[in-house]
C-alpha cells in the first residue's frame, strides 16, 4: 500500500485477492473440524484465521465469522496457546475487530463480548477494557438469558476491583430475571455471585450464598453451564474451611469443586493453586511441589497474566520459605507485587505485602518496613476505603485475621495431611 495515497500495489492486491479466495474454506474447515485445533501447537494457526478474517471479512458469511469467533475464543480458554505464543495483542484486535464486523451487520454480539472479556481477564482482570466489553454486552443483550449472563458477570468483574455496591447493583436487576421460572437455571450462579460480594466482608454470609449456589445447582449438573458456578462454590467454600482451620476438609471441597469443573484452563489453575495452598504448611514438600506445578503450567498454558499469577507467587513464596530458600520466598513476592501493580490488582497486592511484611520481620530485615506499610497503608485509602468505608473496615479485619493466621500455619510442625486428589504426585508424574 503506498503510503501517500491509502492504494494497493498490484502485488498486494494481488495477495488480498488470494486471501479471499483461501480463507472461506480454510475457515469453514476450521468450524467444522474444531479438533484439528486441540492442542496448544496448534493454536498460532487458529490465530492466523482469525486475523486474516478480520481482512478479509468481505468474503465471509455472518454465520462464518460467528462460528469462527466462538472457536477461537473458546480453544484460547479451553485448550490454551501456550507459553510461547506472544501475538496475544494482535489476536485480541482481531477479535474486536470481528465482533464490531458482526455488529454492523445486526448479528447478536452479547455472547462473543464476553468470551472477548474473559480472555480479557487472562491478561489484566481489572483492566478497563475488560469492563467496557461486559458493559456493552449488558446493552447489546436481546433476551432474558443474556442480560442474565452479562449482569452476573458485570457482578463479578465490579467485585474483582473491590466495587461490592456496583456487583450487588448488577445483582438486583439480575434478582427481578430471576423470578421467571424460565431462567431458574441461572439462579445458582447468582448465588455464587451473591457469595463473592460478601466473601472478604461477611463470611458467614458469604457461606450461605455459597451452599445455596451448590443446592441449586446439583440437580442441574448435567445442564451445560450450570456445573461452574457450583465448583466455584465449592472451591470458595473450600477457602472458607481452610480459613477456619478445617485444612482436611478444605481439600476435600476443593477436589469435588475440580470434578465438577468446566473445561476452562484457568479454573483448573486455580484449583492446584489452593490445593498446595493448604499442603504447603500442612501436607509434605513433595505433593505441595506437585499442585504448585501444575498450577504454573496451567496458568502459562492459558496465557493467565493477572490476579491468579500474582498470587502464585505468593504460594510460591510461602513454598520456599517452608523449604528454607528465604531468598528465593522474597524474590517471589517482588514478582508478585509488580504483577499485581502492573495488572492493576489493588487487593491482591495488599495480601502480598502483608506477606512480605511477615517475611522480613522473619529475616529480622527491618530497614524497609516501614517504605512497605506505607505501601499497604496508601493503597488501602486509595483503592479500599476511599468505595465503602464500612465494607473496607470488614474487609480489613478479615484481612488481618487471616494473616495471621497464615503465620501461625507457617511456624506450625503439625503437618500430616494426604492429599486426597487421588494424583501420583512423585516428580514428572500426573497429567500436567
Amino acid at each position: 500500500m503506498h503510503a501517500d495515497t491509502g492504494v494497493l500495489t498490484p502485488w498486494q492486491q494481488e495477495l488480498l485477492d488470494e486471501a479471499r479466495r483461501e480463507y472461506p474454506s480454510r475457515i469453514a474447515l476450521a468450524v467444522t473440524r474444531p479438533d484439528l485445533y486441540a492442542d496448544t501447537d496448534r493454536f498460532p494457526r487458529l490465530a492466523r484465521l482469525v486475523n486474516g478474517a478480520a481482512v478479509v471479512e468481505s468474503s465471509l458469511t455472518t454465520e462464518l465469522i460467528g462460528d469462527l469467533l466462538n472457536l477461537a475464543l473458546e480453544t484460547s480458554l479451553t485448550v490454551g496457546a501456550g507459553s510461547g505464543f506472544r501475538e496475544y495483542e494482535e489476536f485480541r484486535q482481531s477479535t474486536l475487530a470481528l465482533i464490531d464486523i458482526l455488529d454492523r451487520r445486526g448479528a447478536p454480539v452479547s455472547v462473543h463480548l464476553l468470551s472477548a472479556a474473559r480472555f480479557e481477564a487472562l491478561l489484566a482482570n481489572g483492566d478497563r477494557t475488560r469492563r467496557d466489553l461486559i458493559a456493552r454486552a449488558v446493552a447489546a443483550s436481546r433476551t432474558a438469558d443474556e442480560r442474565i449472563r452479562a449482569l452476573l458477570t458485570q457482578s463479578r468483574a465490579r467485585t474483582d476491583v473491590s466495587d461490592y455496591r456496583g456487583a450487588q447493583k448488577a445483582l438486583a436487576e439480575c434478582a427481578e430475571l430471576l423470578e421467571d421460572e424460565a431462567t431458574a437455571e441461572w439462579r445458582p450462579e447468582y448465588q455464587h455471585s451473591l457469595g463473592l460480594t460478601y466473601y472478604y466482608s461477611d463470611p458467614a454470609q458469604a457461606t450461605h450464598h455459597f451452599e445455596e449456589s451448590v443446592r441449586l445447582g446439583r440437580p442441574l449438573l448435567d445442564r451445560l453451564g450450570t456445573s461452574q458456578p457450583v465448583a466455584s462454590s465449592l472451591h470458595f467454600l473450600g477457602r472458607a474451611a481452610a480459613e477456619r482451620g478445617e485444612f482436611d476438609h478444605a481439600l476435600r471441597l476443593y477436589v469435588e469443586g475440580e470434578a465438577a469443573s468446566d473445561d476452562y484452563l484457568s479454573g483448573h489453575g486455580f484449583y492446584h493453586q489452593r490445593m498446595a495452598e493448604v499442603l504447603i504448611d500442612h501436607g509434605s514438600t513433595e505433593e505441595a511441589e506437585f499442585h504448585l506445578r501444575h498450577s504454573q503450567e496451567t496458568f502459562d498454558q492459558v496465557g493467565q497474566q493477572s490476579s491468579g499469577m500474582a498470587l502464585l507467587f505468593g504460594a510460591w513464596s510461602r513454598f520456599y520459605v517452608r523449604t528454607g530458600q528465604l531468598g528465593r520466598a522474597d524474590k517471589a513476592l517482588a514478582q508478585g507485587i509488580e504483577k499485581s501493580r502492573r495488572e492493576k490488582g489493588p487487593r491482591v497486592e495488599l495480601v502480598l505485602l502483608a506477606q512480605r511484611l511477615h517475611l522480613r520481620l522473619r529475616q529480622r530485615r527491618l530497614a524497609g518496613l516501614p517504605l512497605l506499610m506505607g505501601r499497604a497503608a496508601w493503597l488501602y485509602l486509595r483503592e479500599e476505603l476511599v468505595r465503602d468505608p464500612l465494607q473496607a473496615v470488614r474487609q480489613a479485619i478479615m484481612v488481618a485475621r487471616l494473616s495471621r493466621q497464615r503465620l501461625r500455619s507457617s511456624n506450625s510442625s503439625e503437618r500430616v495431611l494426604v492429599c486426597p486428589c487421588g494424583e501420583d504426585h512423585r516428580p514428572g508424574t500426573g497429567d500436567g
